[in-house]
């Protein structure tokens, strides 16, 4: 037993001493670039997949999948996360392109999670992955609504996800503080500039007819 107890020490001892290097020495390479390898991954997925997993399993999931959570989420999705999850049928950026690990295409890997992992994920971010915590930025109800919205993607495609932009754009043209009312009013400050001059001018004539 002695001896077991030694050993096990000996193989603690070591590899607290073997990590150490590997920190100070500054051997592990922390640049997007590189490639980790096959074990690095498996370590690091499975740790952030249990992770994730076991704080999750009591989030109470609402009601979700209502057009109008959809729609709503998209609207989150477009401003918060298509830059990073590439959406159905679009090119990734360069954002995208350049992160380690590399961010998954949620219309084909969506399924593996469940609404309350998804959740969570959304709310709390992911370290070291570039997965922002949006948590501190809006409420459950928002946040929710992505995950209604993430949850469609799979069924939804370039075509479906298209629809949405530009019915998301063809509202913002229409609504209240639009771009589309700044440039009316704009206009009409502008107009509104160019007569005071004339308006100015007749004042004046009259004056001088006097």
């Amino acid at each position: 037993m002695k001896t077991v107890l030694m050993t096990l020490s000996t193989i603690i001892i070591l590899s607290l001493l073997g990590g150490l290097t590997v920190m100070y020495a500054g051997l592990f390479n922390v640049a997007t670039a590189w490639e980790d390898p096959a074990l690095v991954r498996w370590v690091l997925n499975t740790t952030r997949e249990k992770a994730v997993a076991r704080r999750a399993a009591s989030i109470e999931v609402p009601s979700l999948g209502d057009e109008k959570q959809v729609e709503e989420g998209f609207r989150s999705y477009r401003e918060m996360c298509a830059i990073c999850h590439t959406p159905p049928g679009a090119d990734a950026s360069p954002t995208a392109q350049g992160l380690n690990p590399e961010p998954p295409d949620l219309s084909k890997h969506v399924e593996h999670m469940s609404e309350a992992e998804l959740f969570w994920v959304i709310k709390n971010g992911v370290r070291m992955t570039g997965m922002p915590a949006w948590g501190p930025t809006h409420d459950d109800t928002e946040l929710w609504n992505v995950v209604a919205f993430v949850k469609a993607l799979p069924t939804m495609g370039g075509a479906g996800y298209r629809a949405l932009d530009q019915q998301a754009e063809k509202g913002h043209s229409h609504s209240g503080g639009g771009h589309g009312d700044e440039t009316q009013m704009g206009a009409e400050r502008e107009a509104g500039h160019d007569n005071e001059p004339h308006e100015e001018a007749e004042h004046q004539d009259d004056g001088h007819a006097h």
